[in-house]
């Protein structure tokens, strides 16, 4: 019986090792995977301290990509912390990767180069593309201005 368990335990940490094999993901994402391929609570937990402990998953240096890749896309802050929270990042760890890694001036930066490639559009329209992109009011404002 204890070699079946041992059995159900590595077949977690292999499928578990495939599904991070193709892009990084969250503790979270992984646990949803394995839940759907029928593993039980307790091959999913050690799956994850697994791999949390052998560096496969890291949901901080996960965050920080993600953001890194987010602002190269040039979503604002509150599009990433929404995605991140639908990731499985706790709202603190994004709160505080985000404000650090995505400064005011920058994001101003971001929303100006945005509004550049709209310049034809109204400033309705502006207004709410900059703002479906994720960027807060006051840096939509700033941006207007500094566009004129």
């Amino acid at each position: 019986m204890g070699s079946v368990i041992a059995s159900s335990v590595s077949a977690a940490r292999e499928k578990a090792l495939n599904y991070l094999g193709r892009f990084a993901r969250t503790e979270r994402q992984v646990k949803v995977y394995l839940q759907k391929k029928g593993f039980a609570a307790d091959e999913i937990k050690d799956a994850i301290l697994f791999l949390r402990e052998h560096r496969f998953l890291n949901d901080t240096s996960y965050a920080e990509s993600f953001i890194q890749s987010k602002i190269h896309h040039g979503d604002g802050p509150l599009k990433i912390k929404q995605m991140l929270f639908q990731k499985g990042i706790d709202s603190n760890t994004s709160n505080e990767l985000v404000n650090s890694m995505y400064p005011q001036e920058l994001q101003l930066e971001k929303a100006v180069e945005l509004l550049q490639k709209r310049r034809s559009a109204t400033r309705e329209k502006q207004i709410r593309f900059i703002a479906s992109r994720g960027f807060p009011r006051y840096v939509i404002i700033q941006a207007l201005k500094r566009s004129q």
